[in-house]
């Protein structure tokens, strides 16, 4: 059973009838890194929206282990299913490295000692040291930014990660790590690592690769 199946999902901004979206059908598989790829414009972002459970189609449907997206709880989706990964970070500057990996854990209701055992492993997984967890993000290099970013997403629990141009902001050393980090998170820890991208490396490095064209993905 895929984690994550699109089923003819079509998408349109209101007052427009043409599809953002048009007709699309996939499946994303836990173990497996899988990029989708295009130029900007082309309906990507709009995909993983959906995916996120940000939005709801015009069309079609989405479905989680074989259960409806419709019928869920979409706040709960997103805090305990899909975690998103962005091109900008997006920390919480005013909270420390380890306060924003604890923030996911400590919103589902783990007390603060838990949240912080798990957020310490979590951050050891990507290769942030003791030594950065009180720094606040803005004391931080992008590459280590975009690792709390990912220690933070891991935090949730979700089997799911949807990262939106994750290298974006990032060097080429950077770059290559962060691919690194998300392949093996997939491979080894079998998360289901869905990459929205402009970067060929990520692309080459990917398990399985969509592209997507004017709303339609092949």
């Amino acid at each position: 059973m895929p984690e994550l199946e699109l089923r003819s999902v079509s998408y349109q901004y209101k007052g427009n009838r043409k599809n953002v979206l048009d007709h699309v059908s996939c499946v994303f598989d836990k173990g497996e890194v899988t990029a989708v790829i295009g130029p900007s414009g082309s309906g990507k972002t709009t995909l993983l929206s959906l995916m996120a459970g940000l939005d709801e189609p015009t069309g079609g449907s989405l479905w989680v282990r074989g259960e409806n997206m419709e019928k869920m709880d979409l706040d709960a989706y997103r805090r305990q299913k899909a975690s998103v990964i962005f091109q900008a970070f997006q920390l919480f500057p005013r909270l420390t490295v380890l306060e924003n990996v604890c923030y996911p854990m400590e919103l589902n209701g783990v007390s603060k000692k838990k949240a912080k055992l798990h957020a310490v492993k979590n951050l050891e997984a990507v290769g942030i040291g003791q030594e950065k967890y009180k720094r606040f993000p803005s004391r931080l290099s992008g590459g280590e930014q975009q690792r709390v970013a990912i220690a933070r997403a891991l935090s949730s629990g979700a089997g799911i990660l949807l990262a939106d141009e994750p290298t974006g902001n990032l060097d080429g050393e950077n770059s290559r790590n962060i691919v690194s980090i998300l392949t093996d998170l997939a491979h080894k820890n079998d998360y289901c690592v869905i990459i929205v991208t402009h970067d060929m490396g990520i692309a080459e490095a990917a398990d399985k690769v969509y592209r997507m064209e004017d709303g339609i993905l092949s």
